[in-house]
This record gives structure tokens, sequence and C-alpha cells, in this order.
């Protein structure tokens, strides 16, 4: 069965991957200033104890690793930069290898108007791996008297973060059991004197759950507002959209953000239980496909758990190793193999899913010809797949005969 060939690659106790330094996050924030014109940007790096090399030390493990945040104009002036080095202890071996005990670096920049580029490196001292994010920040369009900024929903931890105390955006928009409320920080530019702002709340099928205007008056050319959204509407289903509004003088400025809710069993990358099982349709047999994809609301979400609690590697453990990597693949495949459908229902994405990432790969591109191929290699399961994109545009069609073992 492709679901148990699927688990056997899923091995908690298999070799570090070369490019897990990469997975350490990088989250960054706009905000208005209260005493000028500017953009305050809070930018943060978290560090997860698993993507360092932890070296046996005494009776304990120890890593070292040096983290950059660095912020450039579009054209490649440099505004500023922030530099850290550390050294981390663990008692025991399990510590080091947490995906859950994490070290966050926090930096500030304060800009006018203007589009940027951001960048974090990370560096392991011991391994001497590396990785580098960046992110483009488009704020030339807050040049005008009027602006929104992007929102984001708050987290709690001890300490500053460029917020209250004791604030700290909630990364990755993921709510968990920890958190007693939800509340959403809002800022933006405004003239002296009344705005509105009205929040309206969607569930995954864009029905409205809940709708409200907020009525304020500026005393200074700025706003910061936090406002807390009913826990019966956080609450809803795994992901919602947040749209916002600013009304001012007859001008309005829209932003959006999506609010998604971390449920005990069922994978981060998960969005919409629905969806999920569609993403499934390549390890589920025909009888297991007839009843997930026609059962609907809180049966089909029991049927959807009950078939990877079946399949957890680590039942004893919270997570669930196999639906997360199975997911993580699907969310990887619809980011990297866009064609003319969502990247997980490309042959790509297809291959992907199945056998995860390729143990080699050949490329062959002729501008000439307009052809391009792929061939990625399984030696550890001796076979390879050939992708063919005879267009040009990105379309790369599976040319290798490969047979699922299931009809949909």
């Amino acid at each position: 069965m492709l679901a148990a060939h699927l688990s056997a690659q899923i091995n908690p106790s298999s070799k570090r991957e070369k490019d897990v330094i990469r997975q350490y996050g990088f989250f960054v924030y706009s905000v208005a200033d209260a005493y000028s014109d500017s953009i305050r940007i809070l930018s943060y790096l978290s560090v997860p104890n698993h993507v360092l090399q932890f070296i046996k030390s005494g009776n304990g493990f120890e890593a070292e690793y040096e983290a950059t945040i660095s912020l450039k104009e579009k054209k490649g002036v440099r505004v500023g930069r922030k530099h850290w080095a550390k050294s981390l202890q663990t008692e025991n071996y399990l510590e080091s290898a947490s995906r859950d005990i994490f070290t966050i670096h926090f930096y500030e920049f304060k800009v006018p108007p203007g589009d940027y580029v951001i960048s974090a490196e990370l560096l392991d001292r011991d391994s001497n791996n590396s990785g580098v994010r960046n992110k483009e920040l488009k704020f030339q369009k807050h040049r005008e008297k009027i602006a929104l900024y992007t929102p984001f929903f708050l987290d709690y931890l001890s300490g500053r973060w460029g917020l209250n105390d004791n604030e700290i955006p909630l990364f990755q928009s993921m709510l968990g059991e920890k958190l007693t409320r939800t509340s959403i920080f809002i800022s933006g530019k405004v003239e002296k004197g009344p705005y509105d702002l009205e929040i309206v709340i969607r569930n995954s099928k864009k029905k409205e759950l809940w709708k409200k205007t907020f009525q304020s008056t500026a005393s200074e050319n700025y706003f910061h507002q936090r406002i807390i959204i009913p826990e019966e509407v956080a609450k809803q289903g795994l992901r919602k959209r947040v749209d916002i509004e600013l009304k001012q003088g007859g001008e309005k400025k829209k932003a959006s953000v999506m609010l998604a809710i971390s449920r005990q069993g069922i994978s981060r990358s998960i969005g919409d239980i629905s969806q999920a099982v569609q993403n499934m349709r390549y390890i589920l047999e025909d009888d297991e496909w007839k009843t997930l994809s026609k059962a609907k609301g809180d049966d089909q979400e029991t049927l959807f758990l009950e078939y990877w609690n079946g399949k957890d590697p680590t039942p004893d453990t919270p997570e669930n190793e196999l639906m997360d990597e199975y997911f993580s693949r699907v969310s990887y495949s619809n980011a990297n193999f866009k064609g003319y459908t969502h990247g997980w229902k490309t042959d790509m994405g297809m291959i992907y899913i199945l056998f995860g990432p390729p143990d080699d790969l050949e490329t062959y591109n002729d501008p000439m010809t307009r052809y391009y191929s792929q061939r990625w290699h399984y030696y550890r399961i001796n076979k390879y797949f050939d992708f063919v994109d005879e267009q040009g545009f990105g379309d790369y069609r599976l040319t290798t005969p490969f047979f699922r073992g299931q009809s949909w």
C-alpha cells in the first residue's frame, strides 16, 4: 500500500536532512509610528532547537549559531543590520532535538514609505550549514495620508517585543489551546478626526460569520487598535478570512489576514478538512475515498481523524508524524508546482507527495526547441520519473509509466 510506503519513509530517528537549517521561522510586521510618518518594521527570527547541530558536552548537549537580520532598499542600499551570536545548552538529547523549544530574536527598523527587502540568515557554527530567507516589503503605497497596514493577531510572551509589554505577534496566525482570547492588532495613518474600521470574518466557504463596525476618533495622524474577536467566531472551523476596511472622509483602504486554528490531532498544514480529504486521493483505497469524500461536517472530520490515528507511527505522542509529513508535502507542492491547476494536482505534485524530494535531479533545457525535461531519481526505491514541459510554461507532465493502484 502506498500509505505503508509513505509511513516507511517517515522515521523519527532517521538522519537529519541537509536543508533542515532552513526550517527556522522569519516573520515581519509593519506598524504605524506614533511620532512620525515613518513605518516601524518589527522583525522576528525564531530558531527551534531541532534545526541546530547539538554536540555532546559534559552531561548535556551544546550548540552555537549566528543569526543576522538586515534591511535594504529595493535598489540595494543597506538601511540597517542586526547580528547575534548565541550558545545553547540542553540537559538531554530530546531537548536538543525538540521542535517546541526555540529562541526568538527581535529587532525593529524605522523607515519612510518605500519598497525594501529584509533578509534573515542563520549559520550553524558546528555543522557550518546556513540558510537565508528574504522578504519583499512594499510600503510605497503608504505614502498617502490614509494608510492601512497589514493586520496581525496577538500572542503573549514575557518580554518586550515592540508592542505593549508581553505582547508579540502571533506567528503564522495559528491559535492553540494557550490563548484565552483572539485579539487582532490593526494600525495605520489617518487624518485627525473620526474614522471607521469595518471587520468582516468569513469561513473557508466564504460564509459570513461576523461583521462589525468600530467608530473611533484620532487625536493624531495614526492609530493603533486591538480588537477582540468573539470566541464562538474564532473557534469555528480551521481557517477563516478576516477583511478589514478603513473609512475616513470618503476614502477607503482594505487589508486582509487569515486566521487559522490549531486543533490537537490535526496537522497545522491543514486549513479545511474537506480540502484535506481531496488532497488524500493519492493514498486512499476506493472504498475509503468514497466514504470520506461523501461524508459531511463533523462526520467527515471524525472519519478523517480515525484514518490518520490508525496510521500514526508514534501513537503515544501528540504529533502524528505521518499526517504532518503528508500535508507538508501537499503544501510544498502547491507552492512549487504551479501549472494550469493547483500544485498538488500536477504530476510533479503527485510524485512529490507520494515519494518526497528526489535523491537526485537531472534537468535538460533547450530554449531553441522549447523542450524542457527533468528526471527525478529515487535510489532508495530504485525508481526514476521523467517529466517533460513541451511548451516552456512550467507545465511538466509525467512521461514515465506509473500506476497508483487506485481509480478515482
